[in-house]
């Protein structure tokens, strides 16, 4: 029943906001309807990446959406949702006293809110507001080493303002409120308020440098230590024809409230390529899809994680690449791999000999797929996940195998 109503009201919407766009449309003006629905059958040796008693469960999941856009020559709007429907079941009986993996099922959402606008020649503003709710640990924390499971949804609402003076140089300021909250309790909630500033000088239209400067806070409600978090960083940046080099490095200072942990610091980095043929077109307008032939990524950066509930806090070396190729315009083959270490900081992340916890995480996917035409894709992948960890019950091995069909329509309106 409550599936049901979340598709109506979603279908509701999809019909006004069409409706509204084809009324203030103008003849220059370009708008997007785009339905999408992509459907996952899923299998894990170990779903709960448990050290001991690993249980095979079976995951569903159904997420249909829509995107909605409008742009004239100088502003857009965008809105991007999706319903996460996920349904789990054990493969054997469940082991006593733990709870049945079908108590997972939920409907989660994904929306996000994009506005620009350019109201004079050297002048941009923006206007994004991201809201999630799931029980993936990695939408509050892309460096996340979480495990659990617990429903949550977190938004980030990011106001931001460019001006491009004469001379090269740049100046960006943005805001974003990160509220963060837990379904069942209260005791991980989270707010934080980050300040964002941009110094950019651009050598040519393809090139700059980016003094950037972030400050942030992050207020717990109940058990985690509130901290300030200061960080400085330049980046260099170069779009190529078919490549994008970004590489920068920087300083980055913790300070918690309270004498119980003490005040950190790293000396951060991330050096990242990524490419693609057909390249992307500069100045692409919101109804251009990107649909490479071959694509591929390499990253490696350094780091703290943001979100330390339970006050687990840890430097991180994270590499990544993703690489996929198109062959005979019809068969797809993809190469996914993640390594990172994490260097826990807090005190009680300590093994018996006094030792701190590090956790050494690798994961590698292979899939292959086909394509029936530019709007219907169907993907086998399978994949092999472990942690290494020196603490007592948080090292596990995880192998899973995925069926993906995902059908991405473009009704083109104008």
């Amino acid at each position: 029943m409550f599936l049901k109503k979340e598709l109506g009201l979603l279908f509701t919407l999809i019909y006004l906001m069409i409706v509204f766009l084809e009324g203030m449309a103008f003849s220059d003006d370009k708008i997007v309807v785009r339905p999408k629905i992509s459907v996952d059958s899923e299998t894990d040796s170990n779903f709960y990446k448990a050290e001991t008693e690993e249980r095979n469960v079976y995951t569903f999941l159904v997420r249909p959406g829509i995107l909605l856009g409008y742009e004239t020559g100088k502003s857009s709007i965008i809105l991007d949702y999706t319903l996460n429907a996920a349904y789990y079941r054990d493969k054997d009986d469940v082991p006593g006293g733990q709870k049945s993996a079908d108590e997972d099922d939920y409907i989660g959402h994904t929306g996000i809110l994009s506005l620009r606008s350019k109201p004079f020649e050297r002048l941009s503003i923006g206007l994004e507001d991201a809201y999630y709710k799931t029980r993936d640990p990695a939408q509050a924390d892309r460096f996340s080493s979480s495990v659990e499971r617990k429903k949550y949804y977190i938004n980030h609402f990011t106001p931001s303002v460019l001006y491009e003076f004469e001379n090269r140089f740049s100046l960006g300021l943005g805001y974003r409120n990160t509220l963060t909250n837990y379904d069942l309790d209260n005791k991980d909630d989270s707010v934080e308020n980050r300040g964002m500033f941009d110094l950019i000088y651009r050598f040519s239209r393809s090139a700059a440098l980016d003094l950037e400067y972030q400050h942030w806070i992050r207020d717990y409600d109940q058990e985690s230590y509130d901290y300030r978090s200061d960080q400085l960083s330049l980046i260099f940046k170069r779009q190529l024809k078919y490549v994008y080099l970004e590489g920068g490095c920087g300083y980055h200072q913790r300070s918690f409230d309270g004498n119980a942990l003490e005040d950190q610091d790293v000396f951060s980095y991330r050096v990242a390529v990524k490419g693609q043929n057909p390249p992307i077109p500069v100045g692409r307008s919101i109804a251009y899809i990107s649909r490479p032939k071959t694509y591929g990524s390499l990253s490696a950066e350094r780091n703290f994680n943001d979100w330390g509930i339970g006050n687990r806090y840890f430097k991180t070396y994270q590499f990544c690449l993703n690489l996929g190729h198109v062959f005979m315009e019809r068969i797809l083959a993809t190469l996914d791999a993640e390594y990172s270490i994490n260097d826990y900081v807090t005190a009680e992340d300590k093994t018996a000999s006094g030792e701190r916890r590090e956790d050494k995480t690798y994961g590698v996917s292979v899939g292959a797929g086909y394509v029936f035409k530019e709007m219907l894709t169907a993907k086998i992948s399978g994949g092999y996940e472990e942690r290494d960890s020196n603490f007592s019950g948080h090292s596990y091995e995880n192998k899973y195998l995925m069926a993906t069909i995902a059908f991405n329509y473009d009704l083109g309106m104008k």
